[in-house]
């Protein structure tokens, strides 16, 4: 991006913070916004001027805080998600941020958080991560509902807290070990 004066960051702002599309890659919103933000002192200033929220701002600043080779990413508009950018700059360490990064582009899944936790859990490189996480995907939708109690609900949710797990994740987890226990009970059954 060239450089910017007043009139051009707040064109890129208006035309690219009220649309569902955007014609313009994240770094150059962040860009515009980052010179709005120094021209006229707080995201509060920013915000009212172009007529969007003070955490909107904030969020499309997020992307200057993304290593240079990840920011390079999301110039390219390889990675165009503002969700994305939030988690992998949310990540621990810039080498960290980068592989996920990495793992994220071309990947069928666009959710940072299954490919990073398979980099920490299993020490692989980010490219066998991204590998793992697109083969495990499902090809269809499967819904489950459960009907819980207020106690129970919430005291899943703070044992998937507790273990840093998505309470999906969690689900797949017991359910997995309460059918592989299932199964052996079984057996056991069947072979006197």
């Amino acid at each position: 991006m060239t450089e910017l004066d007043e009139t051009q960051a707040l064109a890129v702002l208006f035309a690219n913070t009220r649309r569902k599309k955007r014609t313009a890659d994240l770094i150059t919103v962040a860009r515009s916004c980052q010179y709005l933000l120094e021209l006229y002192g707080s995201r509060k200033a920013v915000a009212d001027r172009v007529g969007i929220s003070t955490e909107m701002i904030r969020q499309f600043l997020t992307p200057l805080r993304l290593p240079p080779e990840a920011q390079r990413l999301v110039s390219e508009r390889k990675i165009d998600s503002v969700d994305a950018v939030a988690k992998i700059v949310a990540l621990r360490g810039r080498r960290r941020q980068v592989q996920a990064a990495r793992a994220l582009v071309g990947s069928t899944s666009y959710d940072v958080r299954d490919v990073n936790r398979l980099i920490k859990t299993s020490r692989i490189t980010a490219r066998g991560a991204k590998e793992r996480v697109a083969r495990s995907k499902l090809k269809g939708l499967n819904l489950f509902v459960l009907d819980l109690d207020d106690a129970t609900f919430n005291a899943f949710r703070k044992a998937s807290k507790q273990l840093r797990l998505h309470p999906a994740d969690l689900l797949k987890l017991v359910l997995t070990d309460w059918l592989r226990k299932r199964r052996k009970t079984d057996r056991g059954q069947e072979h006197p």
